[in-house]
């Protein structure tokens, strides 16, 4: 019974077979067209989107390549140990990292803060900017020295004198416009006297090797080591009785046009100048053609060798009456404590040289210079004529491992780069130092004396210094209210701030 109830459900259900599988067969195709129409539609999107993507493409590569550079241009700010061990990983005769008198340079590596078309840059105290890309950049300049000084210990009681001074207070801006001009000004309070000092443009560039400046303008005077070293980067609170002796009437800085070579192992200077910036133009200027070379025969990452020669030629106007001749040897603020001749009345001409010789070991630094500076009278067929010899020499140590600031490109001193400054936590650098000075005046009414000091300094930052020294002089002049023989000692302090 069961078997014929299944063989009539199957005969019922024949007809049946060919209807479903025909709907199944329209239903399947209907969705492969929907199917392939979605495809179609993404695809047509998917196209206007990619040829969107290639219009934008250069603009996004673009700027790209604009905010590389811009973040390649922008200082890295470095931790303490980087520091640390970025200074005393620099060669000997780079611990400073840039001469006073160069064209400002791109800005410390530190303590920078960037915004979108410059950084700031707060490490040598005053603000310095700097463009997106490194190319132009500029600085405030500024230093205030002030010194308190005693004397005693003078057979002479004027001499035994105390008291305070302003060795200087100068305040100006210096910057770089390119990678070929840079520029200076500077004001100087000194002496109660306000000054033009650092006023000048420069253009630079480097063919092969060697590195070409010209400067135009009132421009400190390569002339001696000590001499051609900024008067805050002293390790001595003036500069030696070489540089001092030996300096033209016109001083140290001067109006007029300089041009510098600088090598990798030396340097080459000329420099022609006229009367200063104040002249009140009522006669022809005096005129100083100066020269100095240097160069540096050894050099490895802890001792360096420095050799040095400098000359100059001055040619008196007819407007100076008199050329005065005296030497300070007891300190800046005591201008009674001289070697001197009498001054020499209708001065022609004069001439000067000098040698350098010395060099740096490690965190050890030892100098010596001597310089001779003859002036004649116009009438010098009547025997009237006056010269200087003078001779220094100067070592030094760091007691906290920093390198000396001896700048290799130049053959000067600048300031030392400080391993630990107070800012981090730490001491500072501590410098001891000794010098010892000797001038004689040639001549009937000529004097010689010499001079022995001591100092400490104490860098509490790069830029801030505090520092005593400690003088023995004697003298022993033939003319002036102080003839004869004398001795004594001054005592002088400083703290600096030179930004």
């Amino acid at each position: 019974m069961s078997m014929q109830k299944a063989a009539g459900a199957a005969l019922f259900l024949l007809p049946a077979f060919p209807a479903t599988a025909q709907t199944s067969q329209l239903g399947l195709e209907r969705l492969v067209r929907d199917q392939a129409a979605a495809l179609e539609a993404q695809q047509a999107r998917i196209d206007a989107l990619e040829r969107r993507l290639a219009a934008l493409e250069p603009v996004v590569q673009e700027t790209a390549v604009t905010a590389a550079e811009v973040a390649k241009a922008r200082p890295v700010v470095e931790t303490r140990l980087d520091r640390l061990e970025r200074l005393r990983n620099l060669p000997a005769g780079n611990a400073a990292m840039r001469p006073a008198s160069d064209p400002l340079t791109a800005p410390s590596p530190s303590q920078a803060a960037n915004v979108d078309d410059e950084s700031f840059d707060w490490t040598k105290g005053l603000p310095q900017i700097t463009s997106a890309d490194g190319k132009s950049a500029m600085r405030l300049r500024g230093r205030m020295l002030f010194d308190t000084s005693s004397s005693f210990g003078s057979n002479f009681d004027r001499r035994n004198i105390t008291g305070t001074k302003a060795r200087a207070i100068r305040l100006g801006v210096e910057g770089k416009l390119g990678d070929m001009i840079g520029y200076q000004v500077e004001f100087d309070l000194t002496d109660n006297q306000a000054a033009l000092r650092g006023a000048y443009l420069s253009f630079t560039k480097k063919w092969g090797d060697n590195i070409y400046e010209l400067s135009l303008g009132n421009r400190l005077t390569d002339r001696s080591m000590e001499g051609a070293s900024s008067s805050d980067s002293q390790p001595f609170l003036e500069r030696n009785a070489t540089a001092l002796a030996t300096a033209p009437r016109k001083g140290s800085f001067g109006l007029g046009a300089m041009a510098r070579v600088y090598g990798k192992t030396w340097h080459a200077a000329v420099q022609l100048d006229g009367n200063e910036a104040s002249t009140n133009g009522s006669v022809s200027d005096s005129t100083t053609l100066t020269g100095r070379v240097h160069w540096n025969p050894w050099r490895n990452s802890e001792a360096i060798v420095h050799l040095g020669a400098w000359g100059y030629r001055e040619d008196f106007s007819s407007g100076v009456a008199s050329i005065p001749l005296s030497t300070r040897i007891g300190g800046r603020f005591n201008e009674l404590i001289t070697v001197q001749a009498s001054s020499l009345l209708d001065p022609d001409h004069g001439q000067a040289f000098g040698l350098e010789l010395g060099g740096v070991y490690k965190s050890f630094w030892m100098f010596g210079e001597y310089g001779e500076r003859d002036v004649w009278a116009r009438d010098s067929a009547g025997g009237r004529h006056v010269g200087v010899r003078a001779g220094s020499i100067g070592t030094g140590v760091y007691l906290t491992g920093e390198k000396p600031p001896y700048v290799a490109r130049g053959g000067v001193w600048s300031k030392p780069r400080v391993l630990r400054p107070i800012t981090d936590g730490g001491w500072g650098a501590v410098e001891i130092a000794a010098r010892y000075d000797q001038v004689s005046y040639s001549g009937p009414l000529g004097g010689e004396g010499y001079s022995t000091t001591l100092g400490l300094n104490w860098y509490l930052l790069d830029w801030v210094r505090v520092t005593p020294n400690w003088i023995r002089w004697r003298t022993e002049n033939r003319a002036g209210a102080f003839a004869g023989a004398d001795e004594g000692n001054t005592v002088v302090g400083r703290v600096a701030v030179a930004f």
